[in-house]
């Protein structure tokens, strides 16, 4: 396949469900895909993944490694139609970049399956905030990140999840020493460009 084909087939790959190619629809899961969507995944883990400030690719991808072992947090965002959508996942999910023509670059937190896909648009992305609060039900602290816009708009929260079995503020074991070191290496803030 040439570099530009390659591109194309990224840059199309990000819809969680079907990619359209060539002019026809192919299932993500067709066997004739996979090794191209794990190239393609390579090539975007591996460096700058789109044209842009990779600067901010790469300061991004080494907030998410370090944030690897926190193991289970509840991701949450807020549409401002009234919607707001919990999840819980792992931290420690695949990380790739894409780039989608006049909307700007993502990055894109997925687990093997696909059953968990998160897509953060790294231009609107501008700083990444790390807090400990009280529950404002309960009072017990939270430990939550926070990816903000330029004006401070929260696109993403990512609260340590406590464990279902002991009830909130009972976390798992050492998720709470994790968060707190990478609370110590950034601050409560840092700056993503």
């Amino acid at each position: 396949r040439g570099r530009r084909e390659e591109k194309t087939h990224c840059r199309l790959h990000h819809h969680p469900h079907q990619q359209q190619a060539h002019g026809r629809q192919h299932s993500v899961t067709s066997p004739r895909h996979r090794g191209e969507r794990a190239m393609c995944s390579v090539r975007m883990a591996g460096g700058p993944a789109a044209p842009g400030d990779g600067k901010v690719n790469d300061k991004f991808k080494e907030l998410m490694e370090e944030c690897k072992d926190w193991g289970l947090v509840r991701w949450i965002t807020i549409n401002s139609n009234g919607a707001v959508l919990e999840t819980a996942a792992s931290m420690g999910l695949k990380l790739s970049f894409f780039e989608i023509p006049g909307k700007g670059t993502y990055a894109t937190i997925a687990s093997s399956d696909k059953l968990f896909e998160c897509h953060i648009n790294l231009d609107k992305a501008q700083k990444v905030t790390f807090s400990e609060e009280p529950a404002k039900v309960g009072g017990h602290p939270l430990y939550v990140m926070r990816i903000k816009d330029a004006a401070d708009g929260i696109l993403l929260s990512c609260m340590l999840q406590y464990d279902p079995e002991k009830g909130p503020g009972q976390y798992f074991s050492g998720s709470v020493e994790a968060f707190k070191r990478v609370q110590s290496k950034y601050g409560k803030e840092i700056a993503l460009k």
